[in-house]
């Protein structure tokens, strides 16, 4: 008997060998999935360099310097289905007058300028009457860009510990692209471009961010609302009085 059981030992013992063992293995990813960037607008502008130190940044981007980036990036996207080969030419022209139409004309420079397009620049409308005598013989078409908008919007503040508050900002540009044939003034492709930013800077700082000579790219100081502030007040002071009458009333 128990030779007999020593034999259904050895069977079992020889039948657990031919079953592979599992062993647990420990997997380490030698760097995590890279995570997506932040906004378009890195690669739009890659020449505006902020002022930091170490625990954060120290001298905010102007009002000009922000919707600049803005521009850069509007361009970019505004720009990304022009039906233009590298090394063909173009005019670039406002289709109206606008202040920070510069701001545009060398974002659209610096866009046309990176696909390899030659660019011959108007500072002023082309009148459509005049637009054949002038680019005909070059047989140039004709970008004519609209600025609708280039403004920085002032939205609330944030924080409430003195010296701590900051103010929140909107930079946004947007228009509109009409490439034309000098020939016959036929519109051969339009797009529109815009692009916003919002970012944040402390609020000891408005008057280093402005500037005088550009109306549309300052805003008024946005007023605390104390109503957040008050109202949490006069509930809890509600609810403080009921229960205090509550008490006060129990026999």
């Amino acid at each position: 008997m128990r030779a007999r059981w020593s034999g259904v030992g050895l069977a079992l013992l020889a039948v657990a060998s031919l079953v592979p063992v599992a062993d647990a293995k420990k997997f380490r990813y030698a760097s995590g999935p890279q995570p997506p960037a932040d906004s378009s607008l890195a690669v739009g502008n890659s020449y505006l360099e902020p002022v930091v130190r170490a625990r954060g940044q120290r001298v905010p981007y102007t009002n000009l310097q922000l919707v600049t980036l803005v521009a850069d990036s509007a361009a970019v996207s505004g720009l990304a289905g022009l039906p233009l080969e590298r090394g063909q030419r173009a005019v670039l022209a406002p289709a109206r007058d606008h202040a920070l139409n510069f701001v545009v004309e060398h974002a659209m420079l610096r866009e046309l300028s990176r696909r390899g397009i030659t660019v011959t620049v108007r500072h002023t409308p082309v009148p459509d009457d005049s637009l054949a005598t002038l680019f005909a013989r070059a047989g140039d078409p004709v970008i004519d860009y609209t600025l609708g908008s280039a403004k920085v919007s002032y939205m609330r503040l944030v924080g409430w510990l003195p010296g701590r508050v900051k103010i929140q900002r909107q930079s946004l540009v947007q228009g509109s692209l009409v490439m034309r044939d000098p020939v016959g003034s036929r519109v051969l492709w339009t797009q529109d471009f815009a692009q916003n930013y919002i970012d944040r800077f402390p609020r000891g700082d408005q008057s280093l961010v402005e500037d005088a000579k550009y109306p549309d790219l300052k805003d008024d100081t946005p007023a605390r609302n104390v109503d957040k502030l008050v109202e949490p007040v006069i509930v809890v002071g509600i609810v403080g009085g009921l229960i205090a009458l509550f008490f006060q009333n129990k026999p």
